[in-house]
């Protein structure tokens, strides 16, 4: 079934009146006090971590998105320089205007979307879409004179592709397609034996003296679908708790002695936090040989990766280079405003490459929640290639099968439409945006650079 709309029409709402959203309010360290459960063997549990990982960069199959990224040179004037400007350029959006002018609207939209989106193809191309955009006219002439035009043509739209096109990234009038699926926990409860016990609640965690163990994790849109019991537990699902990204966009520090880095977000809006990346990315081989390592990308929601690969490879001695097919779809607007090579216009450019493993003494822990994505998760795919690290907190937002987005206004109502010119895959051919990247370790986001220092003392893992 399919969710109620009423974000939508906040969200239009939020941005005609020009209201900021507020940012996440920071919530503090915690650290529960139940009764410890039987530790796992760290060893071990990491040795696993390392080969599964190991053998998906080394011997993974190759990933190959051909059947998605045919030429297209049909399209290459398929607008002018004036309707791209227009298509580019932001203004005041419209709630009523005639029908006709909302039908137009709807008519660019799917031609935006049929010559410049890069998972056109992969969701269905002109088969699929063509179904959706009749459903979206259907839906648009059945809201006739029940309100804003504007908010009638963003709710036919959104209707019509929700629950096809799973893409993480793409918003319209700042509302994502994917609904929102949330980590929800059981506190203070962990388990020695989780033999029985289904995989899909029941998840390696980090106990209360530090002991790797068992505990109740599970994703959900509002926790209503979750079991009230299991194996004779009782289970009180709570909502796992944000964490505020602060006001830098990267910071050094220690915890509890080991050295930690907090990578918020990578762009810049100041000069003071320009400095702060510079260091970030010149900042690796500081690190190269430490025993114990935080890294810390809670609540990064992307922006250039350029900066966490320089700092990758003054880390390692070499960049990032993990399992993955990626591809940059050549479009008429591409060209136009991303400076793709007028030459190659109605192309694809399709990168294949193994992956390479990289072999590393110390420790990493990688911490994690839902609001880490895009290039975030890159940090999360390309750390997942070094030998010895640790995912600890919760999923990750799925933001990566479609890079290179950026916004276009519909003409006549201006509404903003959010989506990307590429298609990527990593490590299988999975679509991620749905459920992001799993942990190894699931942890409160809040409480999980507190677990793994109590993990490090518990184990001895400080030398």
């Amino acid at each position: 079934m399919k969710r109620k709309l009423l974000p939508l029409a906040l969200s239009l709402a939020l941005l005609a009146a020009c209201t900021p959203a507020p940012a996440p309010t920071p919530t503090a360290e915690a650290t529960p006090s139940p009764t410890p459960a039987a530790a796992v063997d760290f060893h071990a549990f990491l040795d696993e971590v390392n080969e599964t990982r190991r053998a998906v960069i080394e011997d993974g199959e190759p990933l190959d998105i051909s059947a998605w990224t045919p030429d297209f040179t049909d399209q290459n004037h398929t607008f002018t320089d004036e309707e791209i400007e227009v298509l580019l350029t932001r203004r005041d959006m419209v709630d009523y205007l005639p029908l006709e002018q909302a039908r137009e609207d709807l008519d660019i939209f799917f031609t935006l979307l049929r010559t410049t989106y890069g998972a056109y193809e992969y969701f269905g191309g002109d088969e699929v879409f063509e179904e959706l955009k009749a459903e979206a006219i259907q839906r648009l002439e059945d809201s006739a004179g029940t309100g804003s035009t504007l908010v009638r043509l963003a709710t036919a739209l959104y209707g019509a592709l929700e629950g096809t096109v799973l893409d993480g990234h793409f918003t319209i009038a700042g509302s994502h397609l994917v609904p929102p699926l949330y980590t929800y926990y059981v506190p203070d409860v962990y388990i020695s034996d989780p033999a029985g016990l289904s995989e899909d609640y029941v998840k390696p965690t980090i106990g209360p003296d530090g002991a790797i163990t068992y505990g109740f994790f599970a994703m959900s849109e509002d926790g209503s679908d979750l079991p009230d019991t299991l194996g004779g537990y009782e289970l009180d699902w709570t909502l796992c708790e944000p964490v505020g990204r602060g006001n830098f966009v990267f910071a050094e520090k220690e915890y509890r002695g080991i050295p930690t880095l907090q990578s918020r977000y990578m762009s810049a809006d100041t000069p003071e936090e320009e400095a702060q990346l510079e260091r970030f990315a010149s900042c690796g081989g500081e690190y190269a040989d430490v025993p114990l390592l935080i890294f810390d990308v809670r609540s990064n929601p992307g922006g250039s990766d350029w900066w966490f690969m320089e700092w990758f490879n003054g880390w390692t001695g070499q960049y990032a280079q993990p399992h993955k097919c990626t591809g940059h779809r050549y479009s008429q607007i591409g060209c136009y405003f991303l400076d793709y090579p007028d030459e190659a216009m109605g192309t694809w450019q399709v990168s294949s490459r193994p992956g390479r493993w990289v072999k590393r003494e110390g420790l990493t822990f990688l911490l994690t929640d839902a609001a880490t994505a895009s290039a975030g998760e890159d940090v999360l795919l390309d750390l997942h290639t070094v030998e010895n690290t640790l995912v600890v907190g919760v999923n990750t937002g799925g933001c990566s099968l479609v890079p290179d987005n950026f916004t276009c206004y519909l003409p006549n109502t201006g509404l903003p439409i959010f989506f990307g010119t590429g298609l990527g895959f990593y490590e299988t051919m999975e679509n991620r945006d749905t459920v992001g990247y799993a942990p190894d370790l699931w942890v409160n986001p809040p409480d999980a650079m507190e677990a793994v220092a109590r993990m490090c003392e518990y184990y001895g893992l400080r030398g």
